[in-house]
Order: C-alpha cells, then sequence, then structure tokens
C-alpha cells in the first residue's frame, strides 16, 4: 500500500526570507490564473511566471506541490461564501444563503466547481461552513445532516458545471447565448417547440439556478414535514 498523500495543511508555512515569497502571495497568483484561463491553465509554469519566478521548483517551498496549491486556492475563495455567526431560527433561509453564495463565488471563479471534488475538504474556511451548514441541518431535523450537505453542495457545483460545459458547448458552434438558440433552434423545430423557444431568452442560467434551489429545498421540507430521515 502506498504511503499516505502528504497535505497541505500539515505543512506551516516556511519562516520567512528576505526578498522571499509569501504562501499568500503564490495562492492569489494561482486564483488570478485560474480565473484568467480555467483549469487547464492552471500549472506551476505559469504560476511561476505570473510571479516573475525562474523555476517551478521554488514555490514547492511554500505549497508543497500542486495539490498543496489547489487546497490552498480552494479554501481562500471559500473566505467569500457569507457564513452567518449562528443559525438565524430559519432553516430554509440560512441554507438558501449559504446556496446562494456559494454560487455567486463559483460565478467568480469558475474552476472552483470542476476541482472542488478532487480534494479533501479539510481547509479551515471550508471547514466552517461545513459545520455552519450541519448545525442548521441537524437543528432542522435534517438527518444524517451530512447526506443532506452532500445534496445541497452537489446541486450547487454540479449546476455551475453543467452552465460551464453549456456555455463552452454553445461556443463550439459559434453560439453566443442561451439567447440565441431560439434563431438557431427554430430553423429545425416544429410549432409544437415554439412556446419553449419563445420562454428561452428568460431562462439565465441565475433563474434556473434559483428554481433548482427551490425544488430542492422543497424537497427538503416536505421529508421534515413527513418525519422521514
Amino acid at each position: 500500500m502506498p504511503p499516505p498523500e502528504p497535505l497541505i495543511w500539515h505543512h506551516p508555512e516556511p519562516p520567512g526570507r528576505k526578498n522571499a515569497l509569501t504562501r499568500a502571495a503564490v495562492v492569489r497568483t494561482a486564483i488570478e490564473v485560474a480565473d484568467a484561463g480555467g483549469v487547464a491553465a492552471l500549472t506551476m509554469r505559469a504560476v511561476a511566471d505570473a510571479l516573475g519566478v525562474s523555476t517551478p521548483m521554488s514555490l514547492y517551498r511554500y505549497v508543497l506541490n500542486k495539490d498543496g496549491l489547489v487546497d490552498l486556492m480552494l479554501d481562500e475563495v471559500s473566505a467569500e461564501v457569507a457564513v452567518p455567526s449562528a443559525p438565524s431560527g430559519d432553516w430554509r433561509g440560512d441554507l438558501r444563503g449559504l446556496a446562494t453564495s456559494l454560487w455567486a463565488m463559483i460565478g467568480r471563479h469558475g474552476w472552483y466547481a470542476e476541482l472542488v471534488d478532487s480534494r479533501p475538504p479539510f481547509g479551515p474556511r471550508t471547514m466552517r461552513r461545513a459545520a455552519f451548514l450541519m448545525t442548521v441541518l441537524d437543528g432542522a431535523g435534517l438527518t444524517p445532516a451530512v447526506a443532506y450537505a452532500s445534496l445541497l453542495d452537489n446541486y450547487v457545483t454540479g449546476t455551475a458545471m453543467s452552465v460551464s460545459r453549456e456555455l463552452e458547448l454553445l461556443g463550439r458552434f459559434g453560439i453566443g447565448s442561451t439567447a440565441d438558440l431560439p434563431s438557431y433552434a427554430g430553423e429545425m423545430a416544429d410549432d409544437s417547440l415554439a412556446p419553449w423557444l419563445h420562454d428561452m431568452p428568460d431562462l439565465t442560467a441565475d433563474s434556473r439556478f434559483e428554481l433548482g434551489l427551490d425544488c430542492l429545498l422543497d424537497g427538503f421540507a416536505q421529508r421534515r414535514r413527513a418525519g422521514r430521515r
């Protein structure tokens, strides 16, 4: 059996040196690289070049390896998700607030949805959000909380991935956005699809996300009323 993979959380930042980099600077620059070019652009070489560092190997002192860098990036942007200090007593409002804040963060950092399931969720900011989520679910009697938490998180990140792939697909065929689809599809569709094509421009990614979130929370509420776990 291979030895356990080392985690960045077990390796504190090394002591500073004069004119040296910092872990925060490496992570911040990596986020900028990924924001601009996506996951494919995120290489140690690209980060080193953006920092003006001659060799990518010099970054390993601060982030251990590329996986360590990804862990730090995921946790850093998780700080942008608004986590209240305590539940409000309105479980549905708390879950909606957390989900919509996560959705907005992913909108700013599209790579997050692609990478979050590839790494263990041990970062301090990530775990703070998870702890709040579990507390809300437990308080609402939605147990096992970890299962409901997984459903909510998977919905948010899965929808973000679906939107990203949809936009990529449209781009491949020269279609600017879903609002342009009626003019393309209308050439091949019969009259039975006319109402659907008419409504399509109003179905933004945000509105579809809100609809799906309402459906998911409705399901949670129904199971709660029925006393199902």
